[in-house]
């Protein structure tokens, strides 16, 4: 850059000392000089602004790409999970469904044997009350049949009696 600047200076010191009728060639070299001088003094420094600018952008960018992918992932991810989730709870239905249908079948069989049993018992103790009442009723006529000693026993009398006092 500094042989550029030497140039523009070598170029414009002969044309000063040319002593024309005009000043525009003198004006002319004074800005092109002052061009070369600011150029010399702030190219470096706006390139680089610049160029700090552009990676910057760059690097924005590249911050916004990632947090966009990692964000369509974190959304196939969660999509995932839910379809995860869903069969999971369709699976947990059909298990309980599976399950209440077997423990309905499993109470109604235990309710039939239950039922089934009190039936048993309600005969059995409907029998063993007929035996009694049969015994006591038997009891009552031969206590009767005793107490009257004037009373000749007949056997088809005798049978007779029992068997209207058990009807």
């Amino acid at each position: 850059m500094s042989m550029k600047l030497v140039g523009f200076v070598s170029l414009a010191v002969p044309l000063l000392a040319s002593e024309g009728g005009s000043d525009i060639i003198p004006r002319t070299v004074n800005f092109l000089i002052f061009a070369a001088i600011l150029y010399y003094l702030l190219a470096d420094p706006i390139k680089n602004f610049f160029q700090k600018r552009a990676q910057g952008i760059a690097q924005q960018l590249e911050e916004v790409q990632a947090r966009l992918k990692a964000a369509r992932q974190e959304r196939e991810r969660a999509e995932e999970e839910l379809q995860k989730a869903k069969a999971l709870a369709r699976e947990i239905e059909d298990v309980t469904e599976r399950e209440i249908e077997v423990l309905v079948k499993h109470i109604k069989e235990q309710a039939q044997e239950e039922i089934a049993a009190l039936e048993k018992s309600f005969n059995e103790n409907l029998e063993l009350e007929r035996r009694k009442r049969i015994r006591a009723i038997t009891k009552e006529v031969l206590e009767e049949l005793f107490a009257d000693r004037e009373l000749t026993l007949d056997k088809d009398r005798f049978i007779s009696l029992i068997v209207k006092k058990v009807a």
